[in-house]
């Protein structure tokens, strides 16, 4: 692609370019100036005034914050402040301990004794005289005539399940095993000679003498009228 400068003309180009020197060359030296000016001054005034003031001003003045503040507080903190503080805090504890005991005692003792004397002996003439002998008396003959009943239940029904198998093995030993051997040995010396030594040949010799030949002939005739 061809350049703006080739295609303008040079009596155009030059004022351009003087008036582009004449204006921002200025401000470029002045730019530089200014830089120069700015690293002067960082090297010269803001370097030797930030050491200046870190050694002059912070370290001073933590090291006078300390022992004049951190130091005589924790004094006090510690020596004046905490022994009181702690007085008051085991006083405040043992206050509200009592304050929370009174309704222990005024509610709890009575209840305990109540527990004691009344709920748990009376627990356990209940238990004694009344639970244990309606356990004893009542359930324990109830669940062992239960127990008896389901025993004579599957007695029962495992007598009859062997009753019932050997019924079916007899009648099948002595009933329907002869009769299908009777049934066997009939078919095979009557029906199935009959089926072996007739019926079987006949069908071979209708298939072999002429179903086939018949066969055979009609599909060459067809093949000899162009039928097929």
């Amino acid at each position: 692609m061809p350049r703006a400068d080739d295609s303008a003309p040079a009596w155009l180009l030059w004022p351009i370019r003087a008036i582009a020197v004449v204006v921002v060359l200025p401000f470029r030296l002045l730019g530089m100036a200014f830089e120069a000016i700015g690293r002067f001054l960082h090297r010269c005034l803001i370097v030797p005034l930030a050491w200046l003031w870190h050694h002059a001003v912070v370290i001073p003045a933590t090291w006078l914050g300390h022992w004049l503040i951190v130091v005589p507080f924790t004094w006090l903190w510690r020596t004046v402040l905490l022994p009181p503080a702690r007085w008051l805090g085991k006083a405040l504890v043992t206050v509200l301990g009592w304050v929370l005991a009174i309704p222990v005692m005024l509610v709890g003792v009575p209840l305990m004794w109540l527990w004691e004397n009344a709920v748990v002996p009376g627990a356990a003439l209940f238990y004694r005289w009344v639970l244990r002998p309606f356990v004893t008396w009542v359930l324990a003959p109830i669940g062992r005539a239960i127990a008896w009943f389901l025993r004579g239940i599957v007695w029962f029904l495992r007598l009859g399940w062997q009753g019932t198998t050997w019924l079916f093995r007899q009648i099948y030993r002595f009933l329907l095993r002869p009769i299908g051997i009777a049934i066997a040995v009939t078919w095979h010396y009557t029906f199935g000679a009959v089926w072996r030594h007739l019926l079987a040949p006949t069908g071979r010799w209708l298939r072999d003498e002429i179903l086939r030949p018949t066969g055979a002939a009609i599909r060459s005739a067809l093949s000899a009228l162009g039928l097929r």
